[in-house]
């Protein structure tokens, strides 16, 4: 590379860095406030209970024993398309053999 495109290539990476830095250093002070006034402390004191609350009603959903529907002849009737995963070898046998190496073993392996 020549002088000129070295000088270059560091100005421009200078100019970078102090743009990301003044960037993140005027970031810094416009962050959420987080004080711990009434008002925000009142509202998620109100989210909370909402949360708890939701969640004792879930928790006291129960599934009925007798679920009809595994029963149903239509659900019986339902195929699976799914297919049978092969199981294959992971890695090699030594991982800092050259590739050349494994390449060998990997077909003496298949036979």
């Amino acid at each position: 590379m020549e002088k000129t495109s070295k000088n270059l290539a560091f100005i421009l990476g200078l100019a970078t860095l102090a743009f990301g830095g003044y960037y993140l250093f005027t970031q810094y002070g416009q962050s959420e406030n987080f004080s711990t006034n009434e008002q925000n402390m009142q509202n998620m004191l109100d989210n909370t209970r909402v949360f708890i609350e939701r969640g004792g009603i879930l928790n006291n959903i129960q599934l009925s024993k007798n679920i009809t529907i595994l029963e149903d002849p239509r659900f019986n009737s339902l195929r699976s398309y799914s297919t049978p995963i092969i199981k294959q070898p992971i890695g090699r046998t030594d991982p800092f053999s050259s590739v050349d190496q494994a390449i060998v073993t990997e077909r003496s392996v298949s036979n």
